[in-house]
């Protein structure tokens, strides 16, 4: 069973820089949403097969979109939840308060100090793993090479520990959260992909070039809700 590490992006500090990327992302999202191919398992078979006799095995690669259930014969173990997954993330944040100095000066010259705490998070360590699965539908089976793919997790586990350093002059630690967030080796889901079978088998993965992988719960009307919010 092949477990695969996985990093999580930094989010971008510029506020107004973020937002016009954001919606630019979005806009892309929502076109490859639209581009890929509804379809269901047994025409992919069949189109593959065609094919791989008109012009050879590995030739096949089509970006679609469809429905089915989750299947995984040797699932993970979520560590803090103890819960059964294909996926799972473990999250370390410190809760604070940080001292924020705040100095201006009004027309006359005048200067004038303002002192607050702020409430603050920061991540203190972030651990992704997810193993492969298959998508079932019918009596058809497709595998899923789940790296690099966007899935859809659900918080399982959350618990505030005291805090492990004292106070200092600028900052007040509040506690240590642990968030456990999974995806559950069952259960249907709607997915976008590239299926292809250049690795010498049928499966869907990550577009080999720009384009969608996900896997979430709910149908393809939901996603597009989702993203165009």
């Amino acid at each position: 069973m092949d477990h695969t590490l996985l990093l999580i992006p930094a989010p971008l500090s510029a506020s107004g820089v973020g937002t016009g990327l954001a919606r630019r992302h979005q806009s892309r999202k929502l076109g490859h949403l639209l581009d890929a191919q509804s379809t269901i398992v047994g025409e992919l078979l069949d189109l593959q097969r065609t094919v791989a006799e008109q012009m050879g095995a590995g030739s096949f690669a089509e970006r679609v979109k469809l429905t089915g259930e989750i299947v995984c014969e040797e699932p993970l173990t979520a560590p803090w939840s103890g819960e059964l997954c294909v996926a799972f993330t473990n999250t370390i944040t410190c809760l604070m308060e940080v001292r924020t100095v705040i100095t201006t000066t009004d027309s006359h010259g005048n200067t004038r100090t303002n002192m607050r705490w702020e409430r603050r998070e920061q991540t203190l360590n972030s651990l992704d793993r997810r193993c492969g699965f298959k998508l079932h539908q019918g009596n058809q089976i497709l595998p899923i090479e789940p790296e690099g793919a966007v899935l859809e997790l659900k918080t399982v586990f959350t618990q505030v520990d005291p805090p492990t350093n004292g106070n200092t002059l600028n900052t007040h630690q509040l506690g240590i959260r642990r968030e456990e967030a999974i995806l559950r080796p069952n259960g249907m889901v709607f997915m976008v992909a590239e299926c292809s079978d250049a690795s010498g088998n049928l499966q869907l993965q990550t577009p080999q070039t720009e384009g969608l992988f996900v896997v979430r719960r709910g149908n393809e009307a939901d996603f597009s809700r989702a993203i165009r919010r």
